[in-house]
């Protein structure tokens, strides 16, 4: 089956240059450490399609800067796409009508709540598999988390502190990228949150931008509470000089703290300064079988493929609403930090105003 490529930067290929990632960390080195080969590549820097179609020994022919002219020529069974947020929608789209079997589309899914109803519309209507890039629920960390929440190692879960902490927002703005940090960050988070503590009902949030009257947020905060009771308060981007992914769940009875290396497990024990008290004290986190989260996301799409597979791990719908919980928050601030309830109405959700950018 022939596997096509479209967009040839950083996700799509170039990370795996980092001397400090844990490889494969790029669509092509996750599809190639499953035993998928990408036969076709597209990007419309044709220096960069052509530097890579050489390192991954792409004939030239299979290397086209133009997506439409791919999908007609090629007719590829599995499509990749991890170019700007602005083209997921129309490539995703003529992808399922040219009869492509898997579609792996990058974050965030769209830049519209519309345009992912319509991504998920054509996919339905074609029978195609759409599997949207939110890759730490292919990590065998947070699986092992999800678990050990299940099972009430911590007991009742009460509260999380979600961050997502990076620098602000650099370049321009405009409605059909979908929002500064907290949605192109921010995503991977709001969806763990939804992956580990269930379907969020309520939303609050704020974002700022100091010093700008326009353009998109350079940091953001929330309040949200799920369907099971949790209140979960989140800040994403936020100016910093560096970057932190982590989550502090607090439970009745301990404390599971987890980020990018780093998982830690901590129960109540009688308290060594307060009579009569109790004090958390870290335990042995309980061991697991690490896996490669971009090798985990491709043998779903090769079992996908192959008509063998299970229950997809990130969906289309998963899509859809991690972008409706970050739109919320942008329409909770622009309300004045209205409390809204999920799920909104896609239409209510006018970037153009919420944003300044008229």
């Amino acid at each position: 089956m022939t596997t096509a490529l479209i967009g040839c930067g950083r996700i799509g290929c170039l990370l795996e240059g980092d001397p400090l990632r844990y490889k494969p960390c790029t669509h092509y080195g996750g599809a190639s450490a499953a035993g998928i080969t990408v036969t076709h590549a597209c990007d419309i820097n044709r220096e960069r399609l052509n530097r890579f179609g050489a390192d991954a020994g792409i004939p030239p022919e299979n290397r086209i800067a133009d997506y439409r002219e791919l999908l007609a020529g090629a007719r590829p069974g599995t499509v990749i796409i991890a170019s700007w947020t602005e083209t997921h929608a129309p490539i995703a789209i003529e992808a399922a009508r040219r009869g492509v079997r898997v579609i792996v589309l990058e974050k965030p899914m769209a830049a519209s709540l519309g345009d992912c109803r319509r991504i998920i519309a054509e996919c339905e209507k074609r029978g195609t598999t759409l599997i949207i890039n939110h890759e730490r629920r292919y990590d065998s960390r947070y699986r092992k988390i999800r678990e050990l929440i299940g099972r009430g190692a911590i007991g009742e879960v009460r509260s999380v502190h979600g961050s997502i902490l990076t620098g602000g927002h650099r370049g321009r703005s405009s409605a059909d990228q979908g929002g500064g940090p907290l949605l192109h960050d921010g995503t991977h988070l709001v969806d763990m949150l939804r992956y580990l503590f269930g379907e969020i009902t309520t939303v609050q949030g704020e974002f700022r931008r100091p010093g700008r009257r326009s353009g998109f947020e350079d940091g953001a905060c929330a309040w949200l509470t799920t369907e099971g009771g949790v209140d979960i308060f989140l800040e994403a981007g936020g100016s910093r000089e560096y970057f932190v992914f982590e989550l502090e769940i607090s439970g009745t009875r301990g404390k599971i703290v987890i980020g990018n290396g780093y998982e830690r497990l901590y129960t109540a024990r009688p308290s060594r300064f307060y009579a009569g008290f109790r004090d958390l004290v870290e335990a042995r986190f309980p061991s697991f079988r690490r896996n490669n989260c971009f090798r985990e996301l491709y043998l779903e799409v090769k079992r996908a493929r192959s008509g063998r597979g299970g229950p997809i791990a990130s969906t289309g719908q998963d899509g859809y609403n991690a972008l409706e919980v970050v739109h919320a928050i942008y329409l909770s601030s622009h309300l004045k930090r209205k409390l809204l309830a999920l799920p909104i109405a896609p239409g209510s959700v006018n970037l153009e105003k919420i944003f300044d950018l008229g």
